[in-house]
């Protein structure tokens, strides 16, 4: 289950001891980093890489950097264990550093969903949009043996009324696809909403512990001042939650996405154990507003010629009446 010992949140939170204060407040203050909570563990992203992991163990703090990254040949000698103050600055001082070395591996390896996924974080959870954005993210990355999802998010509208109640709050699970390659095959839209229908089965018990792990791992951001927002939660609701597409740079010329939906419209969108949806732009940004998720139906209906503009024989809908001259 993931989330992190009190011990762990006092030493982050504290500028007294080994000083891993300072790496949180490098994180709230650098826009281009995430900090995600795992088991007992920090990871803290840049671009969608591990730039540093920390992890404490019976009250033992430790630091790793993934070497694949570096391409420049530089060597760079860094303390495993944060045992002082010192140490945590020698990892700090180091952080242009090894944010050169990923750019670089990133220029021959692009990841581009993983860093749209770190923008959605940015923009939801404590910078630029995020007071009134509907959707936190409280986690990216997920797995564990009954399922993976790119993003985990807290459904909680920015009205003042609704900030205000922190015992129905809805859970959503997200899926990013990046460009038309990802939306078909083993990957595909199709095989994830049925796998999403597996492990939401009503026969098993992964929606209650996964509410469960993530009011941990949200309570514990907020605490951490990652989250722009003055309550913790206290209860999730109990609709169903929701699945949602973020479908990152589809191009309209393609017929793959109406291919795409149309399989699923026929063939898997009834009795689902979750709302399926898809996220849009409200105009161009990676905002999570609630005006902009869709249903499946009013998806296809509202955005047919970016689904598909080519073919009128592909219509989804037929076109729609004229509106009346005056």
């Amino acid at each position: 289950m993931r989330g992190l010992s009190n011990e762990f949140i006092a030493t982050l939170n504290s500028s007294k001891g080994i000083g891993l204060k300072r790496v949180l407040d490098r994180v709230n203050s650098d826009s281009t980093l995430a900090l995600e909570i795992r088991e007992n563990y920090i990871n803290i992203y840049y671009r969608g890489g591990n730039l540093l992991k920390i992890g404490e163990k019976n009250g033992v703090y430790s630091a790793f950097f993934d070497t694949q990254y570096i391409n420049t040949g530089r060597s760079y000698t860094l303390p495993s264990t944060l045992a002082k103050v010192s140490d945590v600055a020698e990892w700090l001082d180091k952080i242009p550093l090894l944010k050169n070395e990923m750019d670089l591996w990133f220029g021959k390896n692009p990841k581009n969903e993983r860093e749209f996924q770190q923008l959605l974080v940015r923009e939801n959870n404590f910078k630029g949009a995020a007071k009134g954005t509907d959707y936190y993210i409280s986690d990216i990355e997920y797995a564990n043996t009954e399922g993976r999802f790119d993003l985990i998010a807290v459904y909680w509208p920015s009205s003042s009324s609704e900030r205000k109640d922190n015992k129905n709050v809805g859970l959503a699970l997200i899926e990013m696809k990046y460009l038309d390659g990802a939306l078909r095959g083993k990957a595909g839209i199709i095989e994830h909403i049925q796998d999403m229908k597996n492990y939401l089965d009503p026969a098993n018990n992964n929606l209650v512990l996964l509410k469960d792990e993530m009011k941990q791992v949200f309570n514990q951001k907020q605490a951490l001042g990652l989250l722009d927002n003055q309550k913790q939660i206290e209860k999730f609701n109990d609709r169903k939650p929701e699945y949602i597409f973020v479908l990152t740079n589809h191009d309209p010329d393609s017929e793959v996405l109406y291919d795409e939906l149309q399989k699923v419209k026929k063939n898997i969108a009834n009795d689902l154990p979750f709302d399926l949806k898809f996220a849009t732009s409200n105009f161009m940004g990676y905002g999570l507003y609630k005006q902009n998720i869709y249903g499946l139906d009013d998806f296809i209906k509202l955005f047919s010629k970016q689904i598909y503009s080519k073919s009128k024989s592909k219509q989804i809908y037929s076109k729609a009446p004229e509106a009346n001259k005056c």
